[in-house]
């Protein structure tokens, strides 16, 4: 599907396909099935798969061509990433590159593009605006049906789709490289919800695990929790002699990254306190929490599970640093 035409979203019903986890009357099995091919499908058509050849001939450029639009905090995280060149830490660092996309047309955040390459360009953005689609028209409305609240109640707080995406390349290493490193350290994200987009390489490792401030878990007061996840080693698979190669292959990642508005004020739903479940949270401004979390990896060249307000910069010296930040958010 061309970045510029009028296919709408389809209608997908997940809950024929999570049927299987409450029947496995041979009906149930057959509409997930048919459920998920139609989900496949939409991605194909809809255009959720082309980003992935894109990326791989973006991260197959010299290092000259991406350093044109290397980003950092000046540049308001949008651009390329190296953790290995902006590390304080190279030896530990996570061994990989992104490359970081927000809102088009976006001026205290504005993206980064390859030069004579529109056909990049259009199909990143129109990724980015079906996702913003799927987030909030099958999830955060589905979610908020579920506790007892206006399905709209959301909308307000990310219509401004202050969101990014993170186009993620792991180079092919040694597996003698992961005794000091991982290819994503773990880590928890910090926005409203993610979708995650692999491809079958392997080596990504979740766990459940909570202590980490998000969005979704103060709005839903710990009903939600953020997921803790990493990428690591992956399996071996032997060659065509049963022989263990010494080299692990590149892998290939989207992860879209459902963000509040910049200047949102996060404050736990009512629906969600009871006399058992107190509220857990003060409410919270969005957008410099953000900023700090994304800042962090770009110095340590990994990302944190855990995160206290004494990992915040002193407040005068971060509102120098980020000048594309609301007043709201400070």
């Amino acid at each position: 599907m061309a970045a510029n035409g009028t296919t709408s979203l389809p209608i997908i019903d997940f809950s024929k396909i999570i049927g299987p986890s409450i029947s496995h009357s041979p009906e149930v099995l057959e509409e997930s099935e048919m459920e998920k091919q139609k989900l496949f499908q939409a991605f194909v058509d809809v255009g959720f798969l082309q980003p992935f050849s894109h990326a791989k001939q973006f991260f197959a450029l010299p290092e000259s061509e991406k350093t044109k639009v290397e980003t950092g905090e000046s540049k308001g995280f949008h651009g390329w990433f190296s953790p290995s060149r902006t590390s304080g830490d190279f030896w530990h660092s996570d061994l990989k590159e992104a490359f970081d996309v927000g809102k088009e047309n976006d001026a205290m955040r504005p993206n980064q593009w390859p030069e004579d390459w529109p056909e990049f360009r259009d199909d990143m953005n129109f990724f980015f605006e079906k996702c913003h689609e799927v987030h909030l028209v099958l999830l955060l409305r589905a979610l908020a049906q579920q506790v007892g609240v206006d399905e709209n109640s959301f909308e307000p707080h990310v219509d401004a789709k202050d969101h990014f995406f993170r186009v993620i390349y792991y180079p092919e290493t040694s597996r003698a490289a992961f005794k000091d490193r991982l290819r994503a350290s773990a880590h928890t994200d910090y926005g409203t919800l993610t979708l995650l987009f692999n491809d079958n390489s392997g080596g990504l490792q979740v766990r459940r695990t909570d202590g980490t401030w998000r969005p979704l878990v103060s709005w839903f007061n710990d009903r939600l929790l953020s997921t803790e996840h990493r990428v690591v080693e992956p399996d071996p698979k032997p060659d065509a002699n049963d022989n263990i190669p010494d080299m692990v292959p590149a892998r290939y990642a989207i992860a879209w990254l459902g963000q509040p508005n910049r200047e949102a004020l996060v404050e736990t739903l009512e629906a969600c306190c009871t006399s058992d479940s107190p509220k857990k949270y003060g409410p919270v401004y969005a957008g410099k929490h953000v900023v700090e979390r994304l800042a962090y990896p770009h110095k340590k060249g990994q990302n944190t599970t855990t995160w206290s307000d004494n990992m915040q910069r002193e407040k005068e010296k971060a509102a120098a640093a980020v000048p594309f930040l609301p007043a709201g958010g400070s």
